[in-house]
């Protein structure tokens, strides 16, 4: 399964956000972030656990970035929480814009790059400076 990832960035500057900076909403399916209530849709279909789909899965989210990431590239990294030592199981680029505060993004991965049904998975939008991971916003999914 070839990795895919469609990418929407909204930078809403002063408006009010619904989401906490730093949080992370996980839906299975895609959020329409063209609607005035996408937060509120987004929230409504949030999801702890994501079954798998052919041979892989496919997340969606949301993203209240802490702050400006001040890059045109972030990651979403995947670790698992069953693992001792703190390696990421994987990770996908992101492209941004620097001042964005909020990503709708989704990431399609499968077990071929080292995902397993059944285990738990801290998700993170990050970018690394020196050497440094910076992290912009959290959450955790279990594999079904």
């Amino acid at each position: 399964m070839r990795t895919a990832l469609v990418v929407m960035i909204l930078g809403f500057g002063g408006l009010a956000r619904a989401g906490a900076p730093g949080s992370m909403v996980l839906t299975s399916d895609q959020v329409d972030a063209n609607d005035a209530n996408f937060e509120k849709d987004a929230k409504a279909k949030q999801i702890s656990s994501l079954a798998k789909s052919g041979d892989g899965w496919t997340l969606y989210f949301l993203a209240f970035l802490k702050k400006a990431a001040g890059s045109k590239e972030v990651q979403i990294v995947f670790y698992d929480t069953a693992e001792k030592k703190h390696e990421p199981t994987n990770a996908f680029p992101i492209e941004t814009q620097p001042s964005a505060k909020i990503l709708v993004s989704s990431v399609s991965f499968n077990a071929d790059q080292g995902f397993k049904a059944g285990h738990k998975y801290n998700v993170m939008v990050t970018r690394l400076i020196g050497g440094h991971e910076e992290v912009y916003a959290r959450s955790a999914i279990t594999l079904k």
